[in-house]
């Protein structure tokens, strides 16, 4: 079974041979130093580890940039570079002009790694997708984006819109390009709650990431869901908006797995698990071998589980403590 096959078995709620196997590493600052250092390059990494998946980013994000502000402050991320501390007011933000969804350069790393994980490594690629309340943030800022949710409801909803209608032009590009799931970004949990109530989550983000989800769903693509925190609350809603899977399901943040598994397991399929805040990089060897030997006794039973990181390997993590974290989880992957 190649590994595409054994995530698409996995998330059709079936035991392929093994539980599927990714690990979130992106762009960390000093992390990818070190695996360069001690494996010559990324992709010898992801071939030690036998990870079944590879999440793809775009070049360019839906935003253009405006001129830096003096005090602004730009930082890696997953997404390229990004500035804070420059974000525009919601009045900009519904003018400006976003980025050409046609516009090739924005394709040029889907491609590569399209090429390179689906093509000769047989890997299922998850393209990264804006979702609407966590592409705000990085156009207004969160705080404005939390305030004008409650002053200015209707403005709010309008950007909201705007970006699901950006993402119709992307999804089909990447769709062509050969990606295999939308996986949507959008972050509405913090530590034990949700960043706003769940009254507000139906009212301003349902409707328009509802926009985005119909619209993968009408081209037939598999619709994945990161969101970062607890949203137990929302959960139904998720299942309504239909997302087949979900990443992290935070334990360290109130999601209760075992009851996501007893509940959603038949529809939804998680992805994640493996803690990077209070598990991975703690420095307990034993304390990692015990949890991930617990996840796959938990949540690997009948399918539906793709066994990966809560995010991403955190700086000062060594990585020899990662690559013991995937022996131990390729030798409890397997069904049989």
């Amino acid at each position: 079974m190649i590994s595409r096959e054994r995530v698409f078995e996995a998330m059709a709620h079936r035991e392929p041979d093994r539980v599927p196997l990714y690990l979130w590493v992106f762009r960390q600052p000093g992390v990818l130093q070190e695996i360069e250092a001690r494996h010559g390059g990324i992709e010898a990494f992801y071939d030690l580890l036998s990870l079944d998946m590879c999440q793809t980013f775009p070049s360019k994000g839906l935003a253009p940039s405006r001129p830096a502000h003096p005090d602004a402050v730009t930082v890696e991320t997953p997404y390229g570079r990004g500035t804070y501390g420059n974000e525009m007011t919601l009045e900009e933000a519904l003018e400006v002009p976003f980025t050409d969804p046609d516009d090739e350069a924005t394709y040029a790393r889907i491609r590569e790694e399209v090429a390179h994980h689906k093509g000769r490594k047989g890997r299922a690629i998850f393209l990264q997708t804006p979702g609407v309340f966590e592409a705000s943030n990085g156009i207004i800022g969160l705080e404005t984006n939390m305030a004008e949710m409650l002053t200015r409801p209707g403005l709010i909803r309008r950007l909201y819109e705007r970006i699901a209608r950006w993402n119709f032009r992307y999804i089909e590009n990447a769709l062509e390009i050969g990606v295999d799931v939308i996986h949507v970004s959008d972050d509405w949990g913090m530590n034990g709650a949700m960043l706003f109530s769940p009254k507000t989550w139906w009212e301003l983000v349902y409707p328009a990431e509802k926009i985005t989800t119909d619209f993968a769903r009408r081209m037939g693509a598999p619709l994945s869901l990161h969101c970062d925190g607890y949203l137990m609350d929302v959960m139904d809603g998720v299942i309504e908006l239909g997302f087949q899977c979900l990443h992290p399901v935070q334990a360290s943040s109130g999601m209760d797995q075992l009851r996501i598994k007893r509940e959603y397991g038949d529809r939804l399929t998680i992805y994640g698990g493996l803690d990077v805040r209070t598990t991975l990089g703690r420095g307990d060897s034993d304390g990692v071998r015990a949890e991930v030997r617990r996840l796959m006794r938990d949540l690997k039973p009948g399918g539906g589980y793709l066994f990966c990181t809560s995010h991403m390997v955190q700086p000062g993590t060594p990585v020899e403590e990662v690559e013991m974290a995937y022996r131990v989880a390729l030798e409890e992957s397997w069904y049989k």
